[in-house]
């Protein structure tokens, strides 16, 4: 493997790894091997990096799980948008039905659309929210009774109370933003620590091992060779029960094929910058992964990609794929 992104992250370290324990195996009676980072005029052995290593795939997960909270936000989000524009149409309605002809009719707000941000969202719900209760100290039309009832019997104070909820939520959901851009910082900081001691150790390894010129020649890379990039190829995913996606693809036929890495990523939209290493299949593998990653609930939605990768690092991944478990499932017919 060689870095093309945070996901290629722990494959390359444990590259490194392996490379360094024949290294540290190969010197007896030498001591281990120690690589100096510049920055910092200081000495580590491999025992750092595979604490980073371990340290790196927590936090990884962190921000699936963050990403899981922001994701939960805002479901909770969309859900009070759909009842509060169902009660914003039921008040239009009403306005439509008895208040034709009136000042207040005059004033009808607009329906926003459930996809508005927050503030062109709400902007028409509190203007019905204020015109209902302009509405209720004013005088009731024929067949009106005041104040008024929605046909499913929301108040104008509960339907004040729900926007005021809506609020919260978008609050709620910009905290869970900025967990998940907090856990992020942690994580690239980590990974920036691996990156300087996986490039000391290819400063050094040339130097330390010259009585080993195989090792010196097999050192892991960090960056791709210079070479073409694949091909991508078809893929697809699908849920499968109670808490799975099972994704298939097609073959690469590139001469230069390494393998095949399953990458995802918690949420509705895949990212190059979230996304990691699930699954890896190769060359002659059967080709279809089934995981359960981030379908630990009802309701949740996963993305994928499938990434062909060459012997000389280049990579190249499908199309997104999205998984969602579903909300509830209905009892099987007896």
């Amino acid at each position: 493997m060689a870095i093309t992104g945070p996901a290629s992250y722990i494959p390359t370290i444990v590259d490194f790894l392996a490379h360094w324990a024949q290294c540290n195996a190969a010197q007896p009676p030498h001591p281990p091997l120690l690589v100096r980072l510049p920055a910092e005029n200081v000495a580590v052995a491999r025992a750092q990096l595979l604490a980073l290593r371990e340290a790196l795939q927590v936090q990884q997960i962190t921000v699936q799980s963050r990403l899981t909270d922001q994701g939960i936000a805002r479901g909770v989000i969309n859900l009070k948008k759909t009842e509060l524009l169902e009660q914003f149409n039921q008040f239009t309605a009403r306005l439509d039905s008895s208040y034709r002809n009136t000042s207040y009719y005059a004033m009808r707000p607009y329906a926003p659309n459930i996809s508005d941000g927050q503030e062109n969202f709400s902007r028409p719900l509190v203007d019905a929210m204020t015109l209902w209760e302009k509405l209720n100290t004013g005088t009731a039309p024929a067949g009106v009774t005041l104040p008024l009832l929605l046909p499913d019997n929301t108040t104008q104070g509960a339907f004040a109370s729900g926007i005021a909820a809506l609020q919260f939520a978008y609050g709620d959901e910009r905290t869970k933003a900025q967990d998940t851009g907090l856990a992020r910082a942690d994580r690239n900081r980590i990974q920036d620590e691996t990156y300087a001691i996986m490039r000391a150790y290819r400063e050094t390894v040339p130097d330390k091992m010259r009585e080993f010129p195989t090792l010196v020649e097999t050192m892991p890379r960090l960056t791709p060779l210079p070479g073409h990039t694949p091909a991508a190829v078809n893929a697809s995913a699908i849920f499968e029960a109670p808490n799975s996606s099972k994704v298939v693809y097609d073959a690469s036929s590139d001469t230069m094929l390494q393998g095949y890495q399953l990458r995802g990523n918690v949420g509705e939209d895949y990212s190059d910058e979230d996304a990691i290493v699930i699954d890896t299949r190769g060359p002659n593998d059967p080709r279809e992964f089934l995981t359960p990653f981030g379908l630990n609930q009802p309701g949740a939605r996963v993305a994928f990609k499938v990434y062909v990768i060459l012997t000389t690092g280049n990579e190249a991944g499908s199309a997104a794929m999205l998984v969602h478990r579903p909300a509830s499932s209905l009892p099987l017919a007896a």
